[in-house]
């Protein structure tokens, strides 16, 4: 079986359906649906049409909740601009899709395990896990007990593969619609559920047109640049 795993699409449509074109069989998704991108709305009702497991990220819980995404400094001001025209142009209902959203999953899929979350596993929508800020021994900390093959989580908007650290491979998939690892290219992960086998992928998508729609919202030009350098 493979299993495309995807986490912070940020209302980046166009991104989300080129990643969904990788030959798949399930999606898992990793938290962080909504705000920065133009396109909350319809990103919500694609991962509810899609996902086959998905956990709620920080902005889907902002959003959800009406409270702080928590998110870092650089980013916060742009978050709380979006924040609102999301608030505009969504529904009730899937406002209620994104308060049910739980904040962990634990699963089996082909005979392996996979437990998922959004940030970590003792701060479920905050807590950053970049590896160039987290020492192999915090990563034991927060995913050391935990008996699963897999062990998915997002946040970072950076890609990574952990192996020989705890019981299973830790999996950060990037980020969908906002890279910030330098690559403007949509980030995601496969995993191969036969033979164990994980791969971070790289998908082009159309940019500009999502700069387009950046602007036709009237969403904060910095959020283009973000597009663009990938970053």
């Amino acid at each position: 079986m493979k299993i495309l795993v995807i986490s912070d699409v940020h209302g980046n449509l166009e991104a989300l359906n080129e990643v969904l074109k990788l030959p798949h069989d399930l999606v898992i998704f990793a938290g962080d649906i909504v705000d920065y991108g133009p396109r909350p709305a319809e990103c919500i009702e694609k991962i509810k049409d899609i996902a086959f497991k998905a956990v709620r990220g920080n902005h889907d819980n902002a959003v959800a909740f009406n409270t702080d995404c928590g998110c870092s400094p650089a980013m916060h001001n742009l978050s709380v601009v979006s924040r609102e025209y999301t608030k505009r142009v969504v529904s009730k209902e899937q406002i209620e899709f994104l308060k049910n959203l739980p904040l962990k999953a634990q699963f089996e899929l082909d005979g392996k395990k996979f437990f998922l979350v959004h940030a970590s596993n003792s701060n479920p929508l905050f807590k950053y896990m970049k590896v160039s800020d987290t020492s192999t021994e915090e990563f034991k900390k927060e995913f050391g007990d935990i008996q699963a093959d897999f062990i998915i989580y997002g946040h970072t908007h950076f890609p990574v593969l952990i192996k020989n650290v705890v019981k299973g491979v830790i999996i950060n998939p990037g980020s969908v619609g906002q890279p910030r690892d330098g690559d403007p290219r949509a980030s995601c992960a496969l995993i191969d559920t036969r033979t164990g086998d994980v791969e971070i992928k790289r998908v082009s998508y159309d940019i500009k047109k999502v700069e387009r729609q950046i602007k036709e919202v009237n969403l904060p030009k910095p959020l283009i640049t973000i597009l663009e350098n990938g970053s």
